[in-house]
């Protein structure tokens, strides 16, 4: 009897489990689309693996794909009622945003997919390609073996951009002929359509910039000869017939006209020649320099498609224009004359705004979180955008050793962004990009009820440019802060008396020093799922307030050199960090990120200040550990009697992170991911008090953190939320051999797991 009792309570799982695997309305009849593969009868003679990812994209509708034989979003789909409103509600919504339709395999047009992949292996070179299909049916399931047979590949034996002849007598196909001389089709390549349309649409490209307004890669074609033999082809790049006169003529920019503060109601109220171009005022908002710098169409010059985007893009990243238009007229009496009018239409100059929040934190904190601030975007009519706020946040520990633990923070903070590099004048390689000179102000207040307070004032002078669309640079010179303990209760002071490097870490807050970070990405806009970037930083404290004093005062004494009373601080930082994404098949991508950190005190300074040393574990790093939980090293805090561990941060100045994410589609718009996160910070130095602490080369890859898990990502394309659970699976503080924990696990499945909510992505 009790061993009915027993499997009857695994009666509801069974009949849970099974609703889940979406076959409801399936048969053997009409079996559900479940899985397909593409094979070669023989492998493709050129880029075989993209060849089969092309391929794969072709087969639609994509099969109802299970996870661990479970398909829970087309059972959600199956479960849900039609909405009563067609295209509202939340029926709706959950139908057929959230949820995934079935598939069943009469829905699939099978011999159309089969024509589909001869098409795409065609357009790689494959003329005499053909495919097959084999459905396999498995009881209620489906799949489809689809057969490739590629045949040989056609290969390019000449390529020509235009006719010479006509070079001599026609501008236009004598800047095609000067554009085959960087071409990225190469005799010998394999014949592929995608990379002639990528050629053409670069010539095209050049053709626009040189002054061939009318002229575009729609009216360019290659022209293919295969009866050369040998499996080769002969292509030829011309303008195509149907181009008239107007299209094959280069035109000059005639009159600019710049609208700097338009408005559709207003008439203007006057003009004036700036630069050769007339700029006209409605509102007399800006200077007009302040706008004219970022006009790059200039009369008398061929039009140039670039210098007109770039236009665009310089007045848009002032952040101060609700739209930036460029419209382009023809002169009525004179062919080949373009006249420009450049209308800006202002944004209102003031603002306020607010931002609430409630969030959920990996380090076991949750607590609301407002931030208020007024914005002026026009502060001294050079586009300045001046925004003040305030903001507080209130938590309270709900789980873990620190629980019914209270934290406030209060803040204030004053921006300046300013459109140019002041003192600087123009620099020659950000002239394509909106440079920012920024100036900001804050005051803030940290309490942790009960342990310690920390105010920190903060003032900086840093510049920002991009060089060119793969660079850009930021300079911080100088930035400031200080930062006080201004309350410690009894136990922090005990805490303190036992670890004299934290101590001194937190005496040692005020900073005077400079910074500079170079990055470069090779991303080519917000759909580009395959990039990389890299960023290089350092920073620097105290070195110039050092030489001053060692000039005017000489040696050091014991107490160091101080600014106005107070030791400041002298450190060295430097920042490595590499981003990489690659697309794979079903519309996944492969996201990876390798970061590393070192900081080193030196002269005035015996460690390095706490705000300025390095955490790891939260939720855009080890998402397996709460925030500043690990290390450094081995070191493990200890316990009081009641089981409690100090809630201080574990810092360190040397850091190494490493984490790899496969996100992929689910439904609409949420997706998943599967992550994996590994790193650790350590000393410089060892502290006895934090034994294991001290960085060592030959033990460092064995006291790495490491953490897995599942994410789900809501992700609309405006804001993205993110829900990603986690379970340790190695703890560096535990002895050595034991710190592998598959099978060391918590008796509860929840104490196992840290769920981190956030906003975006962790990288």
């Amino acid at each position: 009897m009790k061993c009915l009792l027993r499997y009857s309570r695994l009666v509801p799982l069974v009949v849970l489990l099974q609703a889940c695997t979406g076959l409801k309305y399936a048969s053997e009849e009409r079996p559900l689309f479940t899985g397909f593969e593409v094979t070669f009868a023989t492998p493709p003679e050129a880029d075989a693996s993209e060849a089969r990812a092309e391929l794969e994209a072709v087969v639609t509708p994509p099969p109802s794909e299970a996870v661990l034989g479970l398909r829970p979003l087309v059972a959600l789909y199956n479960m849900t009622g039609e909405p009563r409103r067609k295209g509202k509600g939340l029926r709706h919504t959950v139908k057929y945003k959230i949820a995934s339709a079935p598939v069943y395999i009469d829905e699939v047009p099978l011999a159309d997919i089969d024509a589909a992949l001869v098409n795409r292996m065609n357009n790689r070179g494959y003329f005499s390609a053909k495919a097959t299909h084999e459905v396999i049916r498995k009881g209620r399931q489906a799949e489809v073996l689809f057969n490739v047979v590629p045949g040989p590949v056609h290969r390019i034996r000449t390529i020509l951009h235009g006719d010479t002849s006509l070079a001599e007598v026609d501008p236009l196909y004598a800047r095609i002929l000067r554009a085959g001389a960087n071409s990225q089709v190469q005799e010998g390549d394999p014949y592929h359509l995608a990379a002639l349309v990528a050629e053409r649409e670069r010539v095209g490209g050049q053709l626009r910039n040189a002054g061939f307004y009318r002229m575009n890669a729609d009216l360019l074609e290659f022209a293919a000869d295969t009866s050369v033999g040998d499996h080769q082809v002969d292509l030829r790049l011309r303008v195509k017939a149907e181009a008239g006169h107007d299209e094959r003529m280069r035109y000059v920019i005639g009159e600019v006209f710049v609208h700097g503060d338009h408005d559709d109601v207003l008439p203007a109220s006057d003009s004036l020649l700036v630069d050769s171009l007339h700029y006209i005022n409605y509102l007399g908002m800006y200077r007009p320099h302040t706008i004219t710098r970022g006009v790059f169409l200039k009369p008398g010059t061929f039009f140039s498609q670039r210098r007109l985007d770039a236009t665009r893009q310089y007045l848009s990243g002032y952040g101060v224009f609700s739209s930036v238009a460029v419209d382009l007229v023809e002169d009525t009496v004179m062919q080949g004359l373009l006249h420009a009018d450049v209308r800006l239409t202002p944004q209102e100059r003031f603002s306020l705004f607010s931002e609430l929040n409630a969030i959920s934190k990996s380090n076991n904190f949750a607590g609301p979180g407002l931030k208020v601030g007024w914005k002026d975007r026009d502060l001294f009519r050079g586009a300045e955008v001046f925004t003040v706020d305030l903001n507080g946040r209130f938590e309270t520990q709900v789980a873990g050793a620190g629980k019914g633990t209270n934290a406030y923070e209060i803040g204030a903070k004053a921006t300046l962004n300013i459109p140019r590099l002041l003192f600087l004048g123009r620099l020659e390689q950000a002239r394509s990009y909106v440079p920012t000179t920024r100036l900001e102000v804050a005051y803030g207040l940290f309490r942790r009820i009960g342990l310690y307070g920390l105010e920190s004032a903060n003032a900086g002078y840093s510049y920002v440019w991009r060089q060119n669309r793969r660079v850009w640079h930021d300079v911080r010179f100088p930035e400031v802060s200080f930062n006080n303990l201004y309350f410690t209760s009894a136990d922090f002071d005990a805490f303190l008396g036992q670890n004299a490097s934290i101590r001194r870490s937190f005496e040692e807050q005020f900073i005077v020093g400079v910074g500079y970070t170079y990055t470069r990405s090779n991303q080519q806009g917000k759909n580009d799922r395959s990039w990389w970037l890299m960023s290089l930083g350092a920073d620097e404290a105290g070195l110039l307030l050092a030489t001053i004093f060692r000039a005017s005062q000489g040696p050091p004494g014991d107490e160091g050199y101080r600014l106005l009373g107070e030791r400041f601080a002298q450190y060295v930082r430097y920042r490595a960090e590499g981003r990489w994404f690659q697309a794979i098949g079903g519309g996944g991508q492969i996201a990876a990120r390798v970061l590393a950190s070192a900081a080193h005190p030196y002269g005035n300074s015996s460690t390095v200040p706490y705000v300025k040393q390095f955490f790891s574990g939260g939720t855009n790093s080890l998402r397996a550990f709460r925030a500043r939980s690990i290390g450094p090293g081995t070191y493990r805090p200890e316990a009081s009697a009641d089981g409690s561990v100090f809630l201080v941060d574990q810092v360190g100045d040397i850091k190494f992170e490493l984490n790899l994410e496969y996100r992929f589609p689910i439904s609409g718009i949420v997706k998943g991911a599967l992550f994996s996160d590994a790193g650790n910070v350590w000393l410089q130095n060892e502290d006895p008090q934090r034994p294991g602490g001290a960085f060592q080369w030959d033990r460092a890859l064995n006291e790495l953190a490491v953490g897995a898990g599942f994410g789900l990502r809501i992700d609309p394309e405006v804001i993205v939320i993110r829900f990603d659970l986690a379970t340790p699976l190695r703890r560096p503080e535990l002895p050595e051999g034991d710190r592998w924990v598959f099978d060391d696990q918590k008796p509860r499945l929840m104490d196992n797991l840290v769920l981190n909510i956030a906003i975006g992505y962790p990288f």
